[in-house]
């Protein structure tokens, strides 16, 4: 039996600035930051490990009241193509989504507040 997978994600594009999101920044390392750290680690023979986090924008928890309209053929499957009022359903995102503008924020934010229990710092 063949196994289907679906991801629900927002409509980034119909977002507009200071009325659906204010923050969208999410920091970025510098080329030769990821460089000197390597040189470095090389020169003192650490290990270096790479992780990936296939689904990272997914773990963050929302600040923010944020509601969005249910996509085509989910109210079939939710049932609530007979509600009254139907085309007002929407749904409130408690966490992060795919395609929302500030969704690396949220992720950077959460990441971060995990590494520092962890016991590391900023450098």
């Amino acid at each position: 039996m063949p196994r289907y997978k679906a991801r629900l994600v927002a409509k980034g594009y119909s977002q507009r600035h200071d009325i659906d999101y204010e923050e969208t920044y999410s920091p970025v390392a510098y080329l030769n930051s990821i460089r000197a750290m390597l040189a470095k680690c090389s020169a003192e023979g650490m290990e270096i490990e790479r992780c990936d986090f296939d689904t990272a924008f997914l773990y963050g928890k929302l600040e923010e009241e944020i509601y969005m309209e249910l996509p085509e053929g989910l109210r079939e499957l939710l049932e609530l193509t007979e509600a009254e009022g139907e085309d007002d359903v929407v749904c409130m995102l408690l966490q992060s989504l795919y395609g929302l503008k500030h969704a690396s924020r949220v992720w950077n934010e959460t990441i971060d507040k995990h590494l520092k229990s962890m016991g590391f710092e900023p450098a």
